[in-house]
């Protein structure tokens, strides 16, 4: 899947939440997520590895929903290691597109708040706690995939 198909779906993703009445923000639900529970989400699919984060539900729903959609179909064997590194890949690089699009629109809010005069950081919009705990969980779990290669790639 190309850039351009991978923002179709997307948009298609948006149009069906609204459809449903639903008005967001964004696909990741951050406006939801000081007030949802967490999930536990299998990074690369349960099927081709255990490696698990907590994520909000909205964030949970949304990368189900590519790991469905924008990734590529699943291969005759799940346990072949290169299918199962890209799938970990992916997995990871859609976690760190929600850490990117949630400090973009904590950056724009700033961004705005200056515009209307305010100087104010403790009154501004700030990174909130939920969206703080899933940074951190996604540097801690890099951090463990890479040095510790804790991910259990065999069969």
């Amino acid at each position: 899947m190309d850039m351009f198909e991978r923002m179709r779906s997307r948009a298609r993703a948006l149009w069906r939440a609204g459809r449903k009445g639903q008005k967001l923000s964004s696909l990741w639900r951050f406006e939801n997520w000081a007030n949802e529970g967490t999930e536990d989400h299998h990074i690369a699919r349960a099927k081709y590895g255990d490696g698990l984060i907590p994520a909000p539900i909205g964030m949970h729903q949304e990368l189900t929903r590519r790991q469905m959609e924008e990734h590529p179909p699943e291969g005759p064997d799940p346990s072949n290691p290169l299918e199962r590194k890209g799938r970990l890949a992916l997995g990871l690089a859609d976690i760190a597109e929600c850490v990117a699009d949630g400090l973009r629109q904590i950056g724009e809010k700033l961004i705005e708040e200056a515009r209307t005069g305010a100087r104010d950081l403790d009154a501004g919009a700030d990174i909130d706690s939920e969206f703080a705990t899933v940074m951190r969980l996604f540097s801690g779990r890099l951090m463990e995939i890479e040095l510790s290669r804790t991910l259990d790639l065999k069969e």
